[in-house]
């Protein structure tokens, strides 16, 4: 709608040369046969180069892009080796060399025909028995990003998703700590992304994790209102990588007992000895629901008076001001509740469940 204020000489002829009849030379000049003007075309963006090194110290200048089926920084082994030797597609030089990393961190070129014939993606599947030989654990590092990828994404746990690897890729002191951890039966993994993005969503995970029901589960297996102690929110977390996403190796299993009636006091050094780490508040919020949702109840982390049935933990790498934060499902109630309470302090009922944190290269 055209203002009332215009100015009405002004408008008529607007409408004018709104409603005017072309002529036919005018029609003519439309035609695509017409010469015109070449406009001048924006040039596209030149792809970014990135550089690596080869073995002899030269660099080797590639293109990271998409090449077939491969994305740069896709794990590959080469097709019928038996060892399953890792290397990683970096990109393309600008004459279509394929460029490769190696173990050590060196960049090869190789043909691309040579490379679309005698590579391929690598599933990262690690298997290990147990120190006691009753078990064979095998970890599949693709299978675990892709549950957590799920798990975040059906919880809505956008900024989550922002930060995870494209893929797992483990240096060779974090794949010979997560050989070891899965030796010493920690059966289960999960990706987490860097500390200060779960503490700044504390609220939201507690919301999602702790409180929103789930579809088919019977009404005493849901979650009624969870129950924080001042403090244990905000609470410090420990010995987990500084701006980075990790991989959590836990134990489907119950809570060591040679962890109950401990205090953190006590805990602190056996944890050492054994190369764990206690699980965190966030940690445990996620890990609670993802259990729950596959187990269809709160095994994980119930609490029982019967000490030897009890999964009431310690989250020994959370620490409140004025102590050590602690948090089970509660049947009666049916609640999460997070409280804390001095590190000298223990409690038959209450153990500590062990995690092993695995660095990723990112």
């Amino acid at each position: 709608m055209r203002n009332s204020h215009e100015n009405p000489k002004r408008q008529l002829e607007e409408e004018a040369v709104e409603s005017a009849i072309l002529t036919s030379s005018e029609i003519g000049a439309l035609s695509p046969r017409v010469p015109r003007e070449a406009e001048m075309l924006r040039e596209a963006p030149k792809p970014i180069d990135a550089k690596i090194l080869d073995a002899n110290g030269d660099t080797i200048t590639y293109i990271p892009e998409v090449v077939g089926e491969f994305s740069p920084d896709t794990n590959i082994i080469q097709k019928g080796d038996r060892t399953k030797q890792s290397w990683m597609f970096k990109g393309r030089t600008k004459d279509g060399k394929i460029v490769i990393e190696t173990d050590d961190g060196e960049g090869i070129t190789i043909a691309r025909r040579d490379f679309e014939s005698g590579y391929e993606p690598s599933r990262l599947v690690y298997v290990e028995k147990t120190k006691d030989g009753t078990r064979e654990i095998q970890l599949d590092a693709e299978a675990v990003l892709q549950e957590s990828v799920e798990f975040y994404h059906t919880h809505d746990c956008k900024d989550f998703l922002q930060e995870l690897p494209k893929n797992v890729r483990l240096s060779a002191a974090s794949e010979a700590k997560l050989r070891e951890a899965m030796r010493e039966g920690f059966d289960k993994a999960m990706l987490f992304p860097k500390t200060e993005t779960q503490a700044a969503h504390i609220e939201i995970l507690a919301v999602k994790m702790a409180a929103q029901e789930i579809s088919g589960l019977p009404p005493n297996e849901q979650y009624t209102a969870p129950y924080f102690e001042n403090g244990t929110k905000t609470a410090e977390t420990r010995n987990r990588p500084k701006h980075k996403a990790y991989l959590l190796l836990y134990q489907s299993g119950p809570i060591p007992d040679e962890t109950k009636g401990q205090s953190p006091d006590q805990l602190d050094p056996l944890f050492t000895q054994k190369k764990w780490n206690g699980l965190t508040l966030q940690e445990y919020l996620i890990l609670q629901r993802k259990e729950l949702e596959a187990r269809k109840n709160h095994s994980f982390d119930v609490y029982d008076d019967d000490a030897k049935k009890s999964q009431w933990t310690w989250l020994l790498d959370s620490r409140a001001p004025q102590g050590v934060v602690r948090a089970d499902w509660g049947p009666r109630d049916r609640r999460v509740s997070v409280s804390w309470h001095g590190s000298g302090d223990s409690v038959g009922r209450l153990g500590a469940r062990p995690a092993v944190v695995v660095e990723v290269e990112v």
